[in-house]
This record gives C-alpha cells, structure tokens and sequence, in this order.
C-alpha cells in the first residue's frame, strides 16, 4: 500500500462513502451474540422513484458501453471518469501492478496519431487533463476540462483509450519511477505498517496482492506485456463512463460511437469472491528501532449495500472523536490516533493510532469501544454526526469530478449509483440503538500491524478483542 493511498484511507473512510479505494472485505457471518437491529432487511430499499427522476441523471448505453450522465446546466467544467471493473480479480502476484502501471503509461505516452510532446501541448493550452488511477475493485481513466474545449479533450480521451502509443521510452521512464517507488515504500513506517496490517489481514483473499505491485512482479515486465494486458483489459462489458457536466446525451453518444468505436467486447463477469475470513485476532510485527511505535488494526465491517453500514459509519465516526479526545487531548498517549470505515464490496473498518505506550493505549481504546456498545448516544450526538455527515457530504460534493466518482463508484462498488441520492436520508434514519448494536457486533477480532518495538508491546493487551 503506497503512503498515498493509506493516508488517503486514514483520513477520508471515516466520512463517508467517498473513503478512498484501500484494501477492503466483507464479514464472514454476522455475531451470534447479539442480533444486530438493522439485520430485518438483507439488503438496501430501493431508491424511490421520484428521487432519481428529480436528480435528472440518466443512465443509457451506448453499443454495449454503460453511461451515466448528470447534466448541470450552466456549470463551466465537465469531468468524464471511464470506469474499468475487475481490479485485484484482474490480476494475480506474478503479474502484480501491471493494470497500474499499463493505464499509467497509456495515459501519459501520447497515442498513435498524436506523439507525446504534441498531444500534452494540445492538453495544456486547453487547461485539460487527462489520467488515470487503480485500487482493488476497478480502475479509472479521467479528464477533465472546461465546456468550450469538451469536445477537442474528449477527442484526445478517446485516442488515449482506444489507441494509445505505448511509447518504449514512456514504458521505460513509469516502470523505473514504479520500481524506485516500491523499492522506497518500506522505508516509511506508516507505508510498512499499512502492508503489515494488510499482508495479515487479507490473507488468502485477492485484496491481498499488492495493485501497484512489488519488485518481483514489476522488474520483469515488458512493453508487450502491458500491450497485451490492456487490450484485454479494455473491452465494452467492463467500462462505464460517468459524465458530470453540461453535456447533452447526444454529444456523449456521438463521442462514443466516434471515438470509442474499436473496443473489442470481452466475457467478462464481475466475480464473487469469497468473503473474508481472518479469524481470531492476530498480530503482525515489524521489528524496527522508531522514535514511537505505529500500529494499524482492521476489522471486518457492513459494505455499502448492507443496511448495517450506516449505523457503523455513525459508529466509526463517533469513536474517532472520542479515541482523539481521551487517548491525545486527555492523556497525551499519542499525536495520532483515528477509527474509520472503508467503501468496499468486501469491506473493513480500521483503528489506527502511533504511540510510545501501546500498552497503555490500547486498552483506552478498546474501552472506548465498550461505552459506545453499551451506552447508547443520546438525541443531541446523534444530531450532532447528522448535521456533520451533511456538512461534509455537500462539501465533497462541490465539483463535477467529485460527483462523477461518486456514482461510478456507487454503480461499482456500493449497489448501484442511484444509492448516492440517499445517502444523506440513510444517515437520518439511524437510532442509537443501531449504533450501539453496530458497535457490538463490529469492533471485534481485530488484526493488528505493527511497526516498532516490539519490547513496547504486551500481545494479550492487543489481542484482547
């Protein structure tokens, strides 16, 4: 896991939805001692539909490939997000980080007709970009431009899909920054802990290998292997394009039929992985001689499309402000420390925190756990998280690419994009006691990485939960 991704985990999963992609699972079974509240209903409620129509989105396919299209008149940016499904199901540990690294190279090495100097020319005296990223559950290739200049970008998006150069020098150049950046990734404790974790908690599942790849996958890779990796990767069943913008559905069928023409269709179906199953808790160390100790626990938690994952996003929310509050401003045991929840079909939640006295620490924090199960929220908290959650929903929402890679994920990843519409109404709805019967049924089992010394560390203490 690179520092980026973790830190992006660390800081977002607790909010909401919009929790960067990050490793992530789904329970196992849910507790058997205590039946969770919200478990009446075995999955989401269908969004009513009066709500879709009022949000004006719409959602077509265009020769095999699925469009969602959000029309915001007057707006002067438009952003189109390409989403590519399969992610770690794409790849296996002998071929790790290739998808990264084929749609870094792809989106970066110019195209057929257009070399590298020249199309990055075009790009920039339009104040255009175009780029990509990947994480365990899909892959996105994005643009972003200004309305008058839509047409011109998307021209260069869809040479950039559809007939990328590969050019060897590019190859060479992202596959040497790739390797560098693995080879440095385990001098940052942060970046090992969060493998530690990982490696631990993950294991036998595909969330386990590593989307940016290690040394031994990348070292041997070709050109004509990512050449033959996307190809393959790139087919109609797999894409769909989210755009946000002020763009009619005629443009954007144009665009497709114009531009994205040669895609191939492929056999692919989403797969069904098996569900996490980490068992009791456990420990992972990385023995290291630090200033102070860092240490990442996760835990098995509700996904999107699970009516539990409301309750414990409230939950996960509530608990960061209290671990900050008594572990740092209270006791001084730390300068960091945070819970959060991912936005995973085989999701998880996290406890994170960096500390000389993990010994003293660690039971604060699982004590914390034990007051919000037992002692439920009262009306006030309960109406201070709303008002929180919908403070920053509407912040996170402010730009059109924000709003684009919510409903690709969404569609992807969360039960589809018409669950986004809700998601403010859905946090509005939970008890405490849901809250409370999520904190129960949750916070157990935990799987610790940890980076350190481990002389500081008493496993029972850690393991106790």
């Amino acid at each position: 896991m690179k520092k980026l991704t973790l830190l992006c985990c660390l800081s977002a999963a607790a909010m909401a939805l919009t929790a960067c992609p990050g490793p992530q699972p789904v329970p196992d079974e849910k507790p058997t001692d205590q039946k969770l509240v919200t478990r009446a209903t075995p999955e989401l409620p269908t969004v009513p539909a009066d709500v879709i129509a009022a949000s004006g989105i719409e959602d077509f396919d265009v020769d095999g490939i699925q469009v969602i299209l959000k029309k915001t008149p007057g707006k002067s940016v438009v952003s189109a997000q390409l989403f590519v499904d399969g992610g770690a199901a794409n790849i296996t540990d002998k071929n790790a980080g290739i998808e990264e690294l084929a749609l870094s190279v792809a989106t970066t090495g110019g195209t057929k007709n257009t070399p590298r100097d020249q199309f990055n020319a075009r790009l920039n005296a339009m104040g255009s970009s175009i780029g990509a990223s990947s994480n365990r559950d899909y892959s996105v290739i994005s643009m972003f431009s200004i309305r008058p200049f839509f047409e011109d970008t998307w021209g260069l998006f869809a040479e950039v899909v559809s007939q990328p150069a590969f050019d060897e020098k590019q190859f060479d150049l992202v596959k040497e920054r790739t390797v560098q950046a693995i080879a440095a990734e385990n001098d940052d404790p942060d970046d090992a802990m969060g493998n530690t974790a990982a490696d631990l908690f993950f294991d036998g599942h595909p969330y386990k290998i590593h989307t940016s790849g290690t040394l031994e996958s990348v070292k041997p890779m070709t050109r004509q292997d990512i050449i033959t990796f996307y190809q393959g990767l790139l087919t109609r069943e797999r894409l769909t394009l989210v755009v946000v913008g002020d763009v009619d559905r005629a443009a954007i069928e144009a665009g497709i039929k114009a531009g994205l023409g040669n895609l191939p269709t492929g056999t692919f179906k989403r797969p069904d992985l098996d569900r996490l199953s980490p068992g009791k808790a456990d420990l992972a160390i990385d023995e290291r001689e630090l200033p102070t100790n860092y240490m990442l626990g996760y835990f098995t938690a509700p996904s999107p499309f699970d009516p539990d994952y409301y309750p414990m996003l409230v939950a996960t929310n509530v608990l960061s402000d209290r671990l900050f509050e008594e572990i740092r401003t209270r006791r001084n045991l730390t300068y960091a420390v945070s819970a959060g929840l991912g936005s995973r079909p085989y999701n998880y939640g996290y406890l994170y925190i960096t500390t000389v006295k993990p010994n003293e620490a660690i039971p604060v924090m699982y004590a914390e756990i034990d007051r919000l199960a037992k002692t439920p929220l009262d009306a006030e908290q309960m109406n201070e998280q709303v008002q929180l959650f919908l403070t920053e929903h509407f912040m996170r929402q402010e730009t059109n690419a924000a709003q684009a890679s919510t409903l690709g994920r969404y569609e992807l990843t969360g039960g589809g994009w018409e669950q986004s519409l809700v998601f403010i109404d859905r946090i509005q709805a939970v008890t405490p006691e849901q809250v409370q019967a999520a904190a129960n049924g949750y916070f157990k089992n935990i799987h610790w990485g940890f980076v350190g010394k481990a002389a500081s560390l008493d496993k029972s203490v850690v393991l106790a939960r």
